[in-house]
């Protein structure tokens, strides 16, 4: 198939031969400058040596021997990460970055098809020495003819493939990277990809961004790999990017597997208590993401310290998270609470502000609020609102919440005119309520505007209503597009 001398259709190319077992591959030690597997995929040993084959055969002479930065070790058939970038984008116009060509290098080197010359990085575009694995054991061949032909017809499988691993061979990559080293592009990178796993979907924005500062890869590639025993200490919560491991207690057996997108040794940090069961790799090459304990705790101390939970009860009735924005003139966004104690965070603090026009978390409320408040539950609320008694205390009391429930209702039917206005219990109520502003107007003025605006729409939407009451849609013959005619006059 072309992949080197005695390499037959069907097999696969030489590989490496399989090290023992590194320490890279640890909790402990995450080196990026190390491949992630025992062995390269076929598809890597295979695009690996068509890139090696061309490089070989390439006049400009960019596989050449070096000496490392120093001088005192020679390198065999090497060249620069900037070098190795240059020529694979004028290999295919299709590699239209230096950032998608360092993302296919970096796809070789984790599968240790390419090796930094002494093991210290992972790929750079910068000039640090690589080289192939063949050369790094060793290899004086030169590719024949044959060879040459064969690789340059197998060349676009193996870019299309390079391709489609560079983005996660570079996540990875930024990954296994010290937590000081990351930069801002980096974090936003992880930030972006945390979004997207099912395990952190109930985490709040800001925790998912605490956690990419923090969040770490780690790979074993043996079947039955121990990542920890029932009954060790707690140091790590994971969270399964690729393969799947086994639950093991003793005394059952293994009693679930989990998959890709599933987590687990949580609660031993949550609780500080042992490891209730052992994880044993259930197949080879398993990917995982991993917080170590102490900052889990961290960023979950922090959270909480930043949540304010009103409690009812014993019960939490409301709870709110700081808002960490210098933007926001809000200190605090609701994250979950009962439907009554929503809508009166809302009308205590969102309604009626000075300078504020829009608000997006009281517009998501007036969009969803019908997901888990019926319309009769919310206008009843209301309604409770607008006739607040004085408490003694402070007489202005009731004047400020009937004009924070003016206020709302007026920002209601800006958002979804037709839904207010179609259901009976919101258009019975916003009637009502506009006959009271009417006669409270003496210190509703403001308020008194607002409400007549609102029922001029109101009135607007009626009449087309009425006037489109005798229209019905037709399609013409040629079913393109569909468009409103009158009806006949005599109604039929």
């Amino acid at each position: 198939s072309g992949f080197g001398p005695g390499v037959t259709k069907g097999q696969t190319p030489p590989s490496p031969p399989v090290s023992q077992p590194r320490r890279t591959l640890s909790p402990e030690n995450s080196n990026p400058a190390e491949p992630i597997t025992d062995t390269p995929s076929v598809a890597m040993a295979r695009a690996g040596w068509v890139l090696r084959t061309l490089l070989l055969n390439d006049a400009g002479g960019t596989l050449r021997d070096r000496k490392s930065a120093g001088g005192r070790l020679l390198v065999r058939r090497c060249a620069s990460g900037s070098e190795l970038v240059d020529w694979l984008m004028a290999l295919d116009p299709q590699v239209c970055s230096r950032q998608l060509a360092t993302g296919m290098w970096q796809a070789l080197l984790e599968e240790g098809v390419v090796f930094h010359a002494t093991g210290e990085h992972g790929f750079k575009d910068k000039c640090l020495l690589y080289q192939f694995w063949q050369d790094r054991e060793g290899s004086t061949s030169i590719p024949s003819a044959q060879d040459i032909a064969e690789a340059e017809e197998h060349l676009d499988e193996a870019l299309q493939e390079l391709t489609h691993r560079a983005p996660d061979a570079m996540l990875r990559m930024i990954l296994r990277k010290s937590c000081h080293d990351r930069t801002a592009e980096e974090l936003e990178t992880i930030y972006e990809e945390l979004l997207q796993l099912k395990p952190l979907a109930h985490l709040s924005h800001s925790m998912k961004r605490e956690l990419a500062a923090v969040i770490l890869f780690e790979a074993h590639c043996k079947a039955g790999t121990v990542l920890f025993q029932q009954g060790d200490e707690g140091k790590s919560w994971y969270i399964i990017l690729r393969g799947s491991v086994d639950v093991v207690i003793h005394g059952k057996g293994t009693v679930t597997t989990l998959h890709e997108g599933e987590d687990f040794g949580k609660l031993a940090l949550i609780n500080d208590v042992p490891r209730a069961a052992s994880i044993v790799l259930h197949e080879d090459n398993c990917h995982f993401l991993r917080v170590d304990k102490e900052n889990f705790n961290r960023i979950m101390r922090d959270v909480e310290a930043n949540t304010v939970r009103l409690k009812e009860h014993s019960k939490d009735v409301l709870v709110l998270e700081r808002i960490q924005s210098s933007y926001s003139q809000f200190k605090y966004m609701v994250m979950a609470g009962t439907p009554q104690k929503m809508v009166e965070y809302l009308l205590e603090t969102r309604v009626g502000t000075p300078g504020v026009s829009q608000d997006p978390a009281l517009d998501d409320f007036l969009l969803t609020y019908i997901v888990f408040l019926p319309t009769r539950q919310l206008v009843i609320e209301l309604a409770k609102h607008y006739h607040t008694e004085s408490s003694g205390h402070d007489k202005d009391f009731p004047l400020i919440c009937k004009k924070r429930v003016v206020h709302f209702v007026y920002r209601w039917v800006l958002t979804i005119r037709q839904a207010v206005f179609e259901e009976a219990a919101s258009l019975n109520f916003i009637e009502e309520l506009a006959g009271e502003v009417e006669a409270d107007c003496g210190g509703l003025q403001e308020e008194a505007s607002l409400m007549h605006n609102v029922m001029s729409q109101l009135r607007r939407y009626q009449e087309e209503r009425q006037a489109s009451a005798g229209q019905k849609w037709k399609l013409p013959p040629a079913g393109q597009p569909i468009s409103l005619f009158s009806g006949p006059t005599d109604g039929k």
